[in-house]
């Protein structure tokens, strides 16, 4: 695999993206079809599974390539709903004049190693010096507890995640 970010994604890939769009609950990561992909944008196309008439759309047949992403049944792109993204880890690479070094493989480490996905959503934000050596890390997180707590779901995303967000 490269590790250079242009070489990740291009139009036709899926990945996951916390669109902002809500199908009556919280907003979560949901897989979107890559329509365009510039050197400072992603034109992103909303993925969905629910079969109501307003989401009809391109609809793509499994296989286990899919699968592997976490789709688990039939999911169709509504064109209509579609959203610009800034490639965020480009543009910071591009403006530090430094490169992204190395990406986790999913397949390898971070698939077997990572710690299961929450109902969580983390904004941060980075100071940096005119070195560009961090200086501060802000984080708001939300997570979703559930209706009831048990001993070990407040711990994840508080005292347990507050120590990975520095890596």
């Amino acid at each position: 695999m490269s590790h250079i970010a242009t070489d990740l994604v291009r139009p036709g890939d899926i990945v996951s993206f916390r669109f902002p769009y809500s199908e009556g609950i919280a907003h979560y990561a949901r897989p979107c079809l890559i329509l365009e992909a510039t050197e400072d944008e992603l034109l992103l196309a909303y993925g969905t599974s629910s079969c109501e008439r307003a989401n009809t759309g391109f609809e793509i047949r499994l296989n286990a390539e899919f699968a592997a992403c976490g789709l688990n049944r039939a999911s169709r792109f509504v064109l209509a709903r579609r959203i610009r993204v800034a490639r965020l880890v480009l543009l910071a690479a591009r403006n530090l004049g430094r490169p992204v070094k190395w990406i986790g493989e999913r397949t390898a480490d971070a698939f077997l190693s990572d710690s299961h996905g929450r109902d969580q959503i983390n904004e941060a934000e980075l100071a940096l010096d005119a070195d560009y050596r961090f200086l501060a890390l802000r984080v708001n997180s939300w997570a979703n507890m559930g209706a009831y707590l048990s001993n070990f779901a407040p711990y994840i995303p508080t005292d347990c995640g507050v120590l990975m967000l520095n890596g």
